[in-house]
């Protein structure tokens, strides 16, 4: 299966092939200034299953620890997030919000002690991640 995104004016478009391995909602200071949201809306895809058929010699990328490879990706026409490169996993981070046929199905909430908004649900809360992706796995309430 084939999960299609693009930025807002649709000059950058990308397609994501199979299941993500992730899903989740981020609750983290610098996705939320970022993106401009309160809580945003996470899907990790390896690196190898990530594909632009459009676009990418306008997108912009802004690393805030200036890392050679990761960081923040938006469209330099519009302005409009696309995704988020990790490279110590090798994973896009495509946002929610820029997948045009994807069904989100989050499995918890990650860096939930920095939430500005809190959302009641049944997911796991964890302050920071879980200990598999080198967090404490420490999980909060509320």
């Amino acid at each position: 299966m084939e999960h299609h995104a693009s930025c807002y004016c649709g000059h950058v478009k990308l397609v994501a092939k199979g299941d993500p391995t992730i899903q989740c909602y981020c609750h983290c200071t610098s996705c939320r200034r970022w993106s401009g949201q309160p809580v945003t809306a996470c899907t990790l895809w390896p690196e190898d299953r990530v594909t632009f058929l459009s676009g990418p010699e306008t997108l912009h990328r802004f690393s805030k620890d200036c890392h050679a490879e990761g960081g923040k990706f938006s469209c330099r026409i519009c302005g409009g997030a696309v995704c988020t490169f990790i490279p110590k996993g090798r994973f896009y981070d495509i946002f929610g919000g820029v997948l045009s046929d994807f069904n989100f199905q989050p499995t918890m909430h990650i860096n939930y002690g920095e939430r500005v908004l809190s959302l009641y649900d049944d997911l796991p809360k964890f302050r920071d991640m879980p200990e598999r992706s080198g967090g404490t796995g420490e999980l909060v309430t509320g």
